[in-house]
């Protein structure tokens, strides 16, 4: 009685460590971009375009805050994660800066150039 009874508890401490639990952190993914100009819509999605999405990921996710005023955006910029959460940007190309929930953030010139190269009017 007593082996038995060892054996399962070795059993089940076996297999409860190994099981996955549901609380595991999920990592969130960006699927989809959408471009708003005063002339056009442009959608990227990740299916045809996850290169350009890391690129301009990546670019607003090195933020420098600034205290300056954004003019005029040329662009509305929104990204889409797989959890259908949205997140909206101000985009103005000239002062290579975009505003993010009231706040204002410096622009690299790589990812300025890729989003004039992308939604340009």
């Amino acid at each position: 009685m007593k082996n038995i009874l060892m054996v399962l508890v070795c059993t089940l401490l076996l297999f409860g460590c190994s099981l996955k639990t549901k609380t595991e952190s999920k990592i969130i993914q960006t699927v989809g971009i959408v471009g708003v100009t005063s002339v056009s819509t442009i959608i990227y999605s990740v299916d045809k375009d996850s290169n350009l999405i890391k690129l301009v990921k990546k670019g607003f996710e090195t933020k420098k805050s600034q205290n300056e005023q954004i003019e005029t955006p040329d662009l509305t910029l929104t990204f889409i994660n797989d959890d259908g959460k949205k997140e909206e940007f101000q985009v103005n190309y000239k002062q290579r800066l975009y505003s993010y929930k009231g706040n204002i953030y410096k622009l690299d010139s790589k990812t300025t150039s890729i989003l004039q190269e992308q939604f340009m009017n």
